[in-house]
């Protein structure tokens, strides 16, 4: 409460050389002044003769307050006495006051809490160290917290006997403070990381982690926010659990043989999404995440074997993105339902009436989903990117096909760019974002036209050092497969599947042998095959 004034008449706003203030300090007729800022009364012979919530330690100007319990909180009066934690008045406000001290236990600063969650600080705020590393010097295990409340509530339930501190600025700047503290830190055999369980959080402990010491560094995991909301829905023992669970970091990358003794014997399961065909499904074992490249001739049927791929995971159930670079996405629709309807709607104008398109379209359909990229001419490798973890995440694709590298390297290809380097990187990329999504994305590439007279088109046979542009596309993709035509007749319509790469068995070679359908637009094993 502001000291009595009467008789004295108000004559200005000055500054206050006590906390700083510009103008909060005030003048009375009696030469008294009142700081309404840092709440000090000078009486009128210059003397400080009452300063209502202020205490003074070396020279640094700090809040008083009375120790209470925090009941919103339910983190109990003695806890606030051992931390220093108060409640008291600054401004004019009521607030909480976080007392910061050294190691030696002297105050520095004090963090200040409004009512509308407003914090401030006042003391030397950049001898700010971790909250509560006072009252531990060295032992087994301390629990770092992002902030005072989460670490009093730490503290708390273990009946504040256990090293337990609070981050002075949340997970945005606890990298440079704990490393600031690193040598303090360095004092005990675990440093367990409990920071809150959102994005931020989560991001920050990792990073802190990675510079922390390896093998004694920790991150627990809560089932809720943070520790105080775990008290507040009455799962305290939820935060002893975490603390005894917390996990050794280890970056990402790196595990540990040991890991894998209750799947070492374990044998891989083929994948339930298949290939159309017979031979190429064992010898692959199904479609599998990863990057599957499908690299044929110009004019061979790429497009008609990705149609054919893409029918056989929608017929079994399973749901497939379609990106078609090269056509549109009404001209993607009319080969799927071709192939549905067994007619070549796509070249035969009089394959089918108007009303067999309509009901294969619908029932077609009825199996499920097709998501097809209306690319408008934007193949941006941003794009792709954005629109592919689209389909896994948002719309749940289990294979998205890409048809074909050479439209994006056409669309970013300038004057002095290297063709070889775009190809490097967009491979890459591609190759990572599987690896991210857990993600089975079929790729198609084109050739180089081989050497000699005969192109592929009239049967010349297909090989990796084909590929257009760089080595990455043979050296990042998990599965190649080769479509040849045959060379014995390369009129016939005949086409040969070839396994050229293999990660996941091994086993390449020559696949299936397929027919070319011209009256039903498909691509059939020709075991298949009936011409009648």
């Amino acid at each position: 409460m502001e000291p009595s004034t009467d008789g004295a008449d108000f004559v200005r706003h000055e500054p206050c050389d006590k906390c700083g203030s510009s103008d909060a300090n005030s003048l009375y007729s009696d030469n008294s002044m009142w700081c309404f800022s840092c709440e000090t009364y000078t009486s009128g012979d210059g003397e400080i003769a009452y300063r209502s919530n202020k205490v003074k330690d070396e020279g640094v100007d700090l809040l008083s307050g009375e120790f209470r319990e925090l009941r919103a909180r339910q983190i109990d009066e003695a806890t606030c006495r051992k931390f220093d934690y108060r409640v008291g008045t600054h401004k004019g406000q009521p607030v909480q006051i976080a007392t910061y001290k050294d190691r030696q236990g002297k105050p520095v600063a004090q963090k200040i809490r409004t009512k509308d969650k407003q914090f401030s600080t006042v003391g030397r705020a950049k001898e700010m160290g971790l909250y509560g590393q006072h009252l531990w010097s060295s032992g087994k295990k301390i629990v770092v917290c992002e902030g005072e409340i989460d670490t009093m509530t730490v503290s708390m339930i273990q009946g504040n006997k256990f090293a337990t501190c609070g981050l002075p600025h949340g997970a945005q700047s606890a990298k440079k403070h704990l490393l600031k503290a690193l040598d303090y830190l360095n004092n005990f055999e675990e440093i367990i990381l409990m920071f809150d369980q959102d994005e931020a959080g989560i991001d920050s402990a990792k990073a802190c982690a990675e510079v922390l010491p390896l093998g004694k560094t920790k991150i627990a995991v809560l089932p809720h926010k943070d520790p105080n909301e775990c008290l507040l829905k009455g799962q305290s023992g939820a935060i002893i659990t975490a603390i005894h669970q917390a996990q050794s970091y280890r970056p990402d990358g790196i595990v540990s043989m040991e890991d894998l003794r209750d799947t070492i014997a374990v044998k891989d399961a083929e994948s339930p999404i298949k290939y159309p065909y017979p031979k190429l499904n064992e010898m692959l074992k199904g479609i599998r995440t990863g990057l599957i490249t499908l690299a044929a001739g110009s004019g061979v049927g790429k497009s008609t074997l990705i149609r054919e791929f893409a029918y056989k995971i929608h017929s079994d159930g399973f749901t497939v993105g379609m990106m078609m670079l090269e056509e549109s996405t009404k001209r993607t629709s009319q080969g799927l339902v071709g192939i549905h309807i067994n007619k070549n709607i796509v070249i035969d104008d009089d394959a089918a009436s108007k009303e067999e398109i309509e009901d294969g379209f619908e029932d077609l359909l009825s199996q499920g989903p097709i998501y097809l990229f209306d690319h408008f001419g934007s193949t941006d490798m941003d794009t792709i990117e954005n629109r592919i973890r689209y389909m896994k995440h948002g719309l749940g694709c289990d294979v998205i096909v890409l048809d074909h590298v050479s439209i994006l390297i056409s669309g970013l290809t300038g004057e002095t760019t290297n063709e070889r380097t775009l190809v490097d990187s967009i491979i890459h990329r591609l190759r990572v974002l599987c690896s991210e999504l857990d993600l089975a994305l079929i790729l198609v590439s084109h050739l180089r036209r081989p050497s000699g007279d005969t192109g592929h088109e009239g049967g010349a046979k297909v090989s990796l050092a084909q590929l257009r542009s760089s080595h990455s596309i043979a050296q990042l993709s998990d599965g190649c497969i080769g479509l040849e035509v045959d060379p014995e007749d390369p009129t016939a319509g005949l086409r040969n599947l070839v396994v050229l790469k293999n990660r996941f068995t091994g086993e390449v070679g020559p696949a299936d042998q397929l027919q070319y359908d011209r009256e039903k637009g498909r691509l059939v094993s020709v075991q298949d095959f009936s011409p009648f």
